[in-house]
């Protein structure tokens, strides 16, 4: 199994640097290539719509079992783009970070899906989505904005991330 590796580049380059990476790094050294998405509803003019958004904005996911290829190729592409390592050579992503992405960003699109919640009295009860039976990852919500965040390792370190969640109706209790 092909390891994943997470490219450094410029905020609101991330659709550019993927198509170029998938044009230049080729089948042969590219197994998958994408920038994690989630996706909510935004109220514009007046009516709900589906919008997404970047998960991890600045950063790509390149899955590959070449990253030294990968590298080169990264090279080629104009802007501003880097792959991440240490003093050991270059990092793939751990085998959790990898899990939890594969989890909620499922499908070719990587875009993980709106989650649906009733809110019961003071409790908000999720019924659809990847945050059902994960409720308890959830840290806070913004119900204006229609999102949950939640809690996840990203290069190591704890990192809160945005994840769709509307909360359809009211039930009194």
């Amino acid at each position: 199994m092909a390891d994943w590796y997470v490219v450094q580049v410029r905020g609101g380059q991330e659709n550019a640097v993927v198509a170029a990476l998938r044009r230049m790094a080729g089948s042969g050294v590219l197994e998958e290539c994408f920038s994690p998405r989630w996706r909510t509803q935004r109220k514009i003019r007046g009516e709900w719509q589906s919008v997404e958004r970047l998960l991890l904005p600045g950063y790509v996911v390149a899955v590959t079992d070449a990253p030294r290829k990968l590298d080169e190729a990264l090279r080629r592409v104009p802007g501003f783009t880097r792959l991440l390592r240490n003093e050991r050579g270059f990092t793939p992503l751990d085998k959790d970070e990898v899990a939890w992405i594969g989890r909620h960003a499922q499908g070719a699109d990587r875009v993980i899906p709106l989650s649906k919640a009733v809110k019961a009295g003071d409790e908000v009860v999720v019924v659809e989505g990847p945050l059902k039976d994960r409720w308890f990852q959830v840290k806070r919500i913004d119900r204006r904005r229609a999102t949950a965040y939640v809690e996840m390792d990203f290069l190591g370190r704890k990192k809160e991330v945005p994840i769709g969640l509307m909360v359809i109706a009211k039930q009194s209790v």
